[in-house]
């Protein structure tokens, strides 16, 4: 019953905030006060079923944020409560709608197929991870990682070779949460300049991946066993990103994490339609609010303690209270801030802390939203991976078993070249695109 109700708070939230997206509730109040408690009340609702380490976390995070907010108060500062109740409904949005691919970006009967072993194989799956991971985010790599266990246990270098890639999505997927995140801190940041920035960064460390496998792992990339990609398993990636550039032409102005929000659930009730009919469509969407909407119950609490604390950090930036350790944010500025978001990352802080805690301050001195989104996300990419606490690599402890702080250990030499080569690649970008 409570997951049930839980379920259908994530609904209305991503219902209320879709319509107030497309400008069509005007109540006389911000519609998203009704989107944002409904979020608050799913988290409360689906709290007891976090792990410990994170309850941990989003305990300090509200307890951080909320002495901050009532810090300014008393000196008399005012503090906007929207900030608080609803900053997050866009993000939380994008998130939970995009989680609905999961139910048809598996091509149907796709899992009796007997699965690939060898070079090739290993090939086909990391390009598979990465594609299928830039639309259903960690459920791509829970679904191949999950098959293979089934056969093969998964070891060291299939655990550091998964988390490696799929964390590198982030650094330009639109459909990934971290995409999200940036877009909610930093406003008028480009899609189209993230995407040039992004995606070639994300490429080195693909092809990085690949050159150690081969030069370090070579007796395990021939005894690989892999996970089948096929054309059928495009089509939906495909249209989805279709569908997005269309919706962005024709409804200019939109919010874009509206446009995707709206793109996934489109695309997943026709494909669902196509497969299932209308009476199958419908059971299985209602299957989805009740046992898939909760599971985002992780995401959801942390990131609106996140916008707790941007707020509070916001507040006291905004009344004087705290100094900004920034003077100026260029490509200089960019390579530190990524080093010390990966910094951070190593000692277990989640990116998402960092950058509701470095935006705040960066925002005040006017910097190109684009380079700072690219930083941002960077940082993500890194971060995830060489995490001991990070969601990704907790999810492979508790599903494989092996240690977060292992498979976050085996990523710290991968981060740290792909910290220097991200910091090179930040000064060209800065120079080659234009800023904002």
């Amino acid at each position: 019953m409570r997951r049930l109700l839980a379920g259908n708070l994530i609904l209305l939230m991503i219902v209320i905030t879709i319509l107030a997206g497309f400008d069509l509730l005007k109540p006389g109040f911000n519609p998203l006060w009704i989107a944002g408690a409904a979020a608050w009340s799913a988290a409360f609702l689906l709290f007891i079923d976090t792990s410990r380490v994170l309850k941990i976390q989003v305990s300090l995070i509200l307890a951080a944020g909320i002495g901050m907010i009532l810090f300014t108060s008393r000196q008399a500062a005012d503090f906007d409560l929207d900030i608080v109740i609803s900053s997050s409904t866009g993000l939380m949005t994008m998130i939970t709608a995009v989680g609905f691919l999961r139910l048809v970006i598996l091509p149907e009967n796709g899992q009796a197929e007997p699965l690939p072993v060898g070079k090739k194989a290993f090939i086909q799956t990391i390009l598979g991870l990465n594609l299928s991971s830039s639309v259903i985010n960690i459920s791509a790599p829970i679904l191949i990682a999950d098959r293979i266990h089934q056969q093969q246990p998964i070891q060291r270098f299939s655990a550091q070779t998964f988390t490696r890639i799929f964390c590198g999505v982030s650094s330009w997927s639109p459909f990934f949460g971290a995409m999200a995140v940036v877009l909610t801190y930093v406003g008028g940041a480009s899609l189209w300049w993230i995407f040039v920035a992004g995606f070639p960064f994300m490429l080195i460390g693909l092809v990085g991946v690949y050159l150690e496998a081969r030069l370090r792992f070579a007796d395990e990339v021939q005894t690989f066993v892999g996970y089948p990609t096929h054309l059928n398993a495009l089509l939906v990636p495909a249209w989805l990103i279709v569908t997005v550039i269309l919706l962005s032409q024709l409804l200019a102005g939109t919010s874009i994490l509206v446009l995707i929000a709206v793109s996934a659930l489109l695309v997943t009730g026709l494909v669902l339609l196509r497969r299932r009919g209308l009476a199958g469509s419908i059971s299985r969407l209602r299957e989805h609010v009740v046992d898939g909407l909760p599971r985002v119950v992780n995401e959801l609490c942390l990131f609106l303690a996140a916008g707790v604390l941007a707020a509070g950090i916001s507040a006291l930036i905004r009344h004087g209270i705290l100094d900004n350790p920034f003077s100026q944010f260029d490509a200089v500025t960019a390579a530190k801030v990524l080093a010390i978001m990966l910094f951070c990352a190593f000692c277990g802080i989640h990116p998402i802390i960092m950058i509701s805690s470095f935006a705040p301050m960066i925002l005040t001195l006017d910097p190109d939203p684009n380079l700072l989104a690219a930083t941002f996300l960077f940082a993500w990419h890194l971060g995830t991976c060489s995490n001991p606490l990070s969601g990704t690599n907790l999810v492979f402890q508790g599903r494989y078993g092996i240690a977060g702080w292992k498979i976050a250990f085996w990523n710290w030499p991968y981060a740290i070249v792909m910290l220097l080569i991200g910091a090179f690649w930040l000064q060209l970008v800065a120079r080659i695109l234009p800023p904002a």
